[in-house]
């Protein structure tokens, strides 16, 4: 149930933009996953952990090294954990 609660809450931070500014905020993990579930979206750390490091074995060196180095403060941190979440962002950004 809560692997289907995570695909919901990345499908719904693509389509919709007041879900998707919440996550500008989210600088761990940990945040994220509270705020997804303040959204109705109950899913574990330890799932969203496994997303995460699904996606970012996926990578090439480089690109896990561009993700590493950005600060958690910055607005985009949380759109960079996963590939969905990522193809949101405009280049550059």
């Amino acid at each position: 149930m809560s692997d289907l609660a995570l695909t919901q809450f990345l499908n719904i931070v693509v389509q919709d933009h007041s879900i998707a500014t919440g996550l500008k905020s989210c600088t761990t993990h940990q945040e994220i996953v509270q705020y997804a579930a303040s959204k109705g979206f109950s899913f574990s750390l330890e799932n969203w952990n496994r997303q995460v490091q699904s996606d970012f074995s996926c990578l090439s060196t480089s690109d896990q090294e561009k993700i590493a180095a950005i600060d958690p403060k910055h607005w985009s941190w949380a759109f960079r954990q996963v590939a969905q979440l990522r193809a949101m962002l405009m280049s550059g950004a």
